[in-house]
């Protein structure tokens, strides 16, 4: 059996998979304490099922992104090299972010050597102000991480943990990478907490199989891989939302995928079973990351939302969730309540529900029935105008596949999918709002669990080759080789894809079933006065989402 388990800001939903079907799912409210609420799901999930019957599991968590919203990051410092061009003071983040002498050019030449007296300053400053955690990024450092290493060696292991930066991405984007790394090391006690955490409640209940977590790009790694890129965990919800809906209705020709949960409607776009990707990458809080990211669109309406009135006098809702409907003894009116009211749901207090619904309306005229009816039109209505500028902001813009292609045409859905636990009472009225036909799958309602169990590993990798400096660096990888003169694409293609392959097994994945697609393949003569001096290869791999063969696309 394969366990899937994916906690939600309102509930915490698990399935179990077993020959191309689903047969157990469950539903537990998501507690403040996370831990707490992945013992008791597991307790639900697992009631009637021997350990040993569990062959894979795969969790989607919300800490990362809890962390970096709430603003409860561990404080962390950085040392940052850039040389000429932007001032890197322009990208300061953390409380203690120091800039220091030395840099490479754009080819990973060295311009100027590194200073180690302001380096081991600014490491003694750092430390010296309680600071636990470092990111070290040198601008050019995935042509060449020389600096960002001998600045790791000049400090030593003074510091719990140092992150770096030509580790997090391929991509030339200083900025950005100047982030990520931050954030790589400000989520790393909070990560390693968790998954050892984690790691002991599995242990508890003899789960020894392969465990895995799912990250924004719709794949998994392994979650003892996860540790020191723990960023890469941040927004798997909205990730799991499309990959169940790809599990359980496959997604026909171009599908706007709709989780409608308590708190938030996190939406999607999906091109002929291919999901759209982020262009840079993940967008989390205030920071613009290199972390790959499936495009997916999260709005504050859900079925816990509140009902409120306006100034005008009018009807709104969300983006604030106040806590449980009505009907459950909350404190505001929610489109739940209007649910339960029209006797769509049955749940908790209908009285209480009719009675929230009647005194919202109450001004208007209108009785329980039709002020719900307002309600649950409204709602699916701003659900629908989210989505068209969703749609709107995608057809604004070059967006590229999970594969890199660019898309020419118009992106334009046929139909919609519907998934999330509100998804079969609000078919009809999100039908006649977006005026597309709308599918809501079986085992809706654990979409999301479904599709971080199936899931499959998805993995990276960036290839930079210069002739002319006689080097190939793979920096996701930490590999740094010297090349001869006549290295061509050909062995760049074998040398990434071998690496590829080997780092994939590395987290998890079925050698045997791996996926790769080239999304990035460049190459440029070098020429200095009238002679040419070498040659510039880049080249981008990657194994890319998709669900794991033992699901056959559906029930048996």
């Amino acid at each position: 059996m394969i366990l899937g388990l994916d906690v939600g800001g309102t509930q915490t939903d698990a399935v179990l998979i077993e020959k191309n079907a689903i047969v157990a799912a469950t539903k537990t409210p998501t507690g403040d304490d996370l831990l707490e609420t992945l013992r008791a799901a597991l307790d639900k999930i697992l009631a009637g099922c021997g350990p040993e019957q569990i062959e894979r599991m795969s969790f989607s968590t919300t800490l990362a992104t809890n962390a970096i919203v709430q603003d409860r990051l561990d404080p962390t410092g950085m040392i940052v090299s850039a040389g000429p061009g932007m001032d890197p003071e322009w990208f300061s983040v953390g409380p203690s972010y120091h800039v220091v002498s030395g840099c490479l050019d754009h080819q990973g030449f060295e311009a100027q050597p590194l200073d180690e007296a302001s380096v081991k300053a600014a490491a003694a400053r750092i430390h010296g102000d309680g600071i636990d955690t470092l990111g070290v990024v040198g601008k050019f450092s995935v042509r060449n991480p020389a600096h960002e290493q001998q600045m790791a060696e000049w400090i030593g292991d003074r510091f719990s943990h140092v992150a770096l930066g030509h580790r997090t991405s391929g991509t030339l984007n200083f900025p950005r990478r100047i982030v990520t790394t931050y954030l790589n090391a400000a989520l790393f006690h909070t990560h390693q907490r968790f998954s050892g955490a984690l790691t002991q409640i599995l242990d508890e209940k003899d789960l020894s199989p392969a465990r895995f977590l799912l990250k924004p790009d719709g794949g998994t790694v392994g979650l003892n891989k996860s540790v020191h890129f723990p960023a890469r965990t941040a927004q798997s919800g909205p990730a799991a939302s499309v990959m169940g809906a790809l599990a359980l209705d496959g997604c026909p020709g171009t599908t706007l995928v709709l989780d409608i949960g308590g708190t938030t409607t996190d939406m999607a776009v999906v091109p002929d079973g291919v999901p759209l990707r982020a262009p840079y990458g993940i967008r989390l809080g205030p920071f613009r990351t290199l972390i790959r990211s499936l495009l997916t669109r999260s709005v504050g309406i859900g079925g816990d939302s509140e009902v409120h009135m306006n100034s005008e006098g009018r009807l709104g809702i969300g983006p604030l969730r106040q806590g449980p409907p009505k009907a459950f003894g909350g404190p505001a009116p929610t489109p739940t309540d209007a649910m339960i009211a029209l006797g769509l749901l049955e749940a908790g207090d209908r009285k209480a529900a009719r009675d929230a619904m009647e005194a919202l309306g109450a001004s208007k005229g209108r009785d329980a029935a039709a002020t719900s009816e307002h309600v649950l039109t409204l709602m699916s209505e701003t659900i629908a105008s989210s989505a068209g500028a969703f749609l709107h902001y995608i057809n604004s813009r070059p967006v590229y596949t999970i594969h890199e292609a660019l898309r020419e045409e118009k992106v334009a859905p046929a139909s919609a999918v519907i998934i999330g636990g509100p998804a079969s009472h609000l078919k009809t009225y999100i039908n006649k709002a977006l005026g597309l036909p709308c599918r809501v799958p079986p085992h809706f309602e654990v979409a999301n669990a479904a599709g971080a169990a199936l899931a499959r590993v998805t993995a990276e990798l960036t290839l930079q080759a210069d002739t002319e400096r006689g080097s190939v660096v793979i920096p996701e990888a930490g590999i740094e080789d010297r090349i001869g003169r006549r290295f061509n694409m050909e062995e760049a293609l074998t040398l990434l894809e071998d690496r590829l392959r080997e780092q994939a097994a590395e987290t998890g994945a079925d050698p045997g079933t791996l996926e790769m697609t080239l999304t990035e393949k460049q190459v440029f003569t070098m020429i200095r006065g009238y002679s040419t001096t070498g040659q510039n290869i880049r080249l981008k791999m990657c194994v890319a989402p998709g669900l794991i063969p033992q699901w056959k696309g559906g029930e048996p």
